[in-house]
């Protein structure tokens, strides 16, 4: 009989679980599904059409600016997106 492993690092991704958003962590068994407002968790099927999976939690230092934040800034990019270069000059 074969012998499942656990991953090292969990995959987790952004999901919707009905109404509720929050992350999916995958188990051997399909996902456990923890909502952001209430913190419940719920083990889901993998067959199960209620779970949309929206992308992969990438594992980051706390510390460090996310990139949407660092984008939004325009510092960011020092001069070197102006209207002259959009326009296409």
């Amino acid at each position: 009989m074969a012998t499942v492993h656990s991953l090292r690092t969990p995959v987790k991704h952004y999901a919707h679980y009905g109404d509720a958003e929050g992350i999916a962590r995958l188990v051997p068994s399909g996902y456990v599904f923890t909502a952001d407002a209430t913190g419940e968790r719920r083990l889901v099927a993998y067959t199960d059409v209620d779970l949309i999976l929206h992308g992969r939690v990438e594992a980051t230092p706390v510390d460090e600016e996310p990139l949407w934040k660092r984008l939004a800034s325009p510092a960011y990019y020092n001069g070197t997106c102006g209207r002259d270069m959009v326009r296409g000059r």
